[in-house]
């Protein structure tokens, strides 16, 4: 989701007012006031959805209300039914195969997309910001963690796709020693965060809602992750942030964003990635 922040910056930069139509928990990381955030967004996962998703051109007429407000749909999708369901509500539809070419960054393949509108995506998306709301939650988790903290996301959405979770901590004593760290832990990260739980060092997050989580990762002095959402969104607001990569091909999956470096494994597995190598990459992005 946050790879298409180059996408909605370049729409919002050309006039468009924009709306999202995603799964509300995903599409909750856009959902801001930034200039590459969505102000308003569409639960993909709503009832009446059901007939947009079956390609169904005779939509509940709420729904068909809410579409054909729209001047514009940007469809990233291979399913033809839809996109066809789309035109009989809305008077423009693009499309984009939401799979980038290997060797192509994913943001830029999906940014591509707005090129017949004379728009241009070639610059990364300005960092997300904080609501009035949002910025005190994460001063709370702030408060108990030192300038320009250590930041590590030792899990992602597949065991493969993680780094030992002993170089993680190896990495953290080396560069960080006798100060806090603060440790993220999604919904399934259980087993990659165990080591650290019985930490003093560690202060583990975990159900933080994800732009407060964003905010608190914009105030890291670093972010170490693999390739994971978390690894996007510290990227997304800014944080210095090396990204590990060994199964999969950081060329085209590394997070977007100005402060970013990555890690490729010469092997393909993670165990292939040494802690010199990441502590060097800490180095580069200060």
């Amino acid at each position: 989701m946050l790879l298409l922040r180059r996408t909605v910056a370049a729409l919002r930069g050309g006039g468009y007012d924009v709306t999202l139509l995603a799964p509300a928990a995903s599409g909750a990381a856009l959902l801001g006031a930034g200039a590459g955030d969505v102000p308003r967004l569409l639960d993909w996962e709503r009832p009446d959805m059901a007939a947009l998703a079956a390609g169904d051109a005779s939509l509940p007429e709420a729904l068909r209300r809410e579409l054909a407000s729209h001047a514009l749909a940007v469809a990233f999708t291979r399913t033809r039914s839809l996109v066809e369901a789309l035109r009989a509500v809305v008077p423009r539809v693009l499309e984009r195969d939401p799979t980038p070419p290997p060797g192509t960054h994913a943001a830029r393949w999906l940014a591509a997309v707005v090129e017949p509108l004379g728009l241009g995506a070639d610059r990364a998306p300005p960092r997300c910001a904080p609501s009035a709301l949002e910025a005190p939650e994460a001063r709370a988790w702030r408060e108990r963690l030192p300038p320009r903290f250590l930041a590590l996301h030792p899990g992602s959405g597949s065991p493969r796709k993680n780094w030992p979770a002993e170089r993680f901590l190896e990495l953290g004593e080396r560069v960080r020693p006798r100060e806090p760290w603060l440790v993220v832990s999604g919904p399934a990260d259980r087993d990659a965060v165990r080591p650290f739980r019985s930490r003093p060092d560690a202060l583990v997050a975990e159900r933080v809602p994800v732009r407060v989580l964003g905010a608190l990762l914009a105030d890291a002095g670093t972010f170490v992750g693999n390739d994971s959402g978390v690894s996007h969104l510290a990227a997304a607001w800014g944080a210095p942030t090396v990204a590990l990569f060994g199964p999969t091909d950081a060329a085209v999956w590394a997070p977007d964003g100005e402060r970013v470096r990555t890690v490729q494994s010469s092997s393909g597995a993670m165990t292939g990635i040494t802690v010199d190598e990441v502590a060097a990459a800490m180095a580069a992005t200060v």
